[in-house]
């Protein structure tokens, strides 16, 4: 099997309009859609969630078309505040694959432009409890990936040294992300396009001393432009830090592929 794409949005996100057949067309092989799923978002005012059976109503039409290519998945913005909500909407859907995330606070997104203004020990301390608290949730959520560990940084232009102070923090979340069987998520958008591959590379070397073994890598792309962005100059990386194999997920199974 060839590696795809573990991390990719559509127009069933809200804030992508690109289409499957763009992908399809650009694929060789499976591609999976993670589409958004924001509770509260405070980015739109309301809560996002795609509909489940608009959103399978063209993937079944699709599959015929082009070989059962398409899977099913979702990225879940986790909110502990509406964590009621976020189980009631997963609780009769069924996904290929599920990201977890942290994208806001209920107060803003951690993508606002202001963000960068703020303290950065401050914003990093905050978002890092909220992801640990998302994570102690995952045995009802049932994700499989913790995405971008550094969304909530990503608009500072940071040294790695900068997470030292953040280190036993980080030290808990890759632990308890191991333990949930969660795999860690190399993010293209996040190196390459908010320049934190060190970043990167020092979360992953924590995670491989800790024992983790599930690594996929996502473009987290919203249009054709960024899909599988830079994925063979990630790939060498990924080999050159020992990580050999990653794995996909597909009908509730888990796939390694080696790279």
């Amino acid at each position: 099997m060839t590696y795809y794409d573990q991390h990719l949005h559509t127009h069933h996100s809200y804030d992508s309009e690109e289409n499957f057949e763009a992908y399809l067309k650009n694929a060789t092989g499976y591609v999976v859609t993670t589409e958004h799923f924001d509770v509260a978002n405070p980015v739109t005012g309301h809560t996002d969630a795609p509909d489940y059976a608009t959103y399978s109503a063209e993937i079944d039409r699709l599959n015929l078309k082009y070989g059962n290519r398409i899977l099913k998945g979702i990225e879940i913005g986790y909110y502990q505040p509406k964590e009621a909500e976020i189980l009631t909407y997963l609780a009769d859907k069924t996904y290929d694959l599920k990201l977890l995330s942290v994208h806001h606070n209920g107060e803003f997104d951690y993508l606002d432009e202001f963000i960068a203004e703020m303290a950065f020990d401050t914003i990093f301390s905050r978002y890092l409890d909220e992801l640990s608290d998302a994570i102690d949730q995952n045995d009802k959520i049932q994700a499989h990936v913790l995405a971008h560990f550094d969304y909530g940084i990503r608009l500072f232009e940071v040294e790695p040294a900068a997470l030292d102070k953040h280190k036993r923090k980080l030290t808990e979340i890759f632990q308890k992300m191991i333990a949930a069987d969660l795999a860690f998520e190399i993010n293209a958008k996040s190196t390459h396009l908010y320049h934190h591959l060190d970043l990167y590379t020092y979360a992953l070397k924590m995670v491989l001393e800790l024992g983790g073994t599930l690594f996929t890598l996502g473009s987290d792309g919203h249009k054709l432009e960024h899909y599988e962005l830079a994925f063979d100059e990630l790939k060498l990386w990924l080999k050159a830090q020992g990580v050999h194999q990653l794995v996909t997920f597909h009908g509730g199974s888990r796939h390694f592929v080696t790279i």
